[in-house]
């Protein structure tokens, strides 16, 4: 698309992606889901395959699609992957943690679009959802484990 070929930091590109979406546009790339979900059996998994949204980006690209179009249909398909991977489940809760859910387009989108599909969403609003909300978990976990609690001194105790 053109947003940036070399970076200088970690998420830059994926930065510059989001700020490159544009509001307005509902439409999303397609994909598709193989597998079964949880509720056809325990051991499940689903895997998305991505071919078609790389095909429509590719496609929209040559036919001089703007990239600010291109960007918001991808940020779209992931929010449409993560509602129909809910779908799929048996459970009502989503939970959205990980630093991609630091784009706030994304966050928005799914959290809005979860929301329409019925789903509970979850998402980080004091804590953030990367290394940061890792680190401060890390520490809460080493602090109950060094402390008593209900006269246990730790794991296991």
């Amino acid at each position: 698309m053109g947003v940036r070929q070399v970076v200088d930091f970690e998420g830059q590109a994926a930065m510059e992606l989001e700020f490159a979406a544009t509001d307005g546009v509902d439409e999303a790339y397609p994909f598709s889901i193989a597998g079964m979900s949880a509720r056809d059996s325990m051991d499940s998994m689903l895997v998305i395959d991505w071919k078609p949204v790389v095909q429509g980006v590719m496609d929209d690209l040559r036919g001089g699609l703007s990239g600010g179009i291109v960007a918001t249909r991808f940020h779209n398909a992931l929010v449409e992957a993560i509602v129909e991977i809910a779908r799929r489940q048996v459970e009502s809760r989503v939970v959205l943690t990980g630093g991609c859910f630091q784009n706030r387009y994304l966050t928005e989108r799914t959290v809005r679009r979860l929301s329409e599909a019925g789903f509970q969403p979850y998402w980080h609003q004091r804590i953030p959802p990367n290394d940061g909300g890792i680190s401060l978990g890390q520490v809460i976990a080493a602090s109950r484990a060094s402390s008593p609690q209900d006269g246990a001194h730790g794991p296991g105790a």
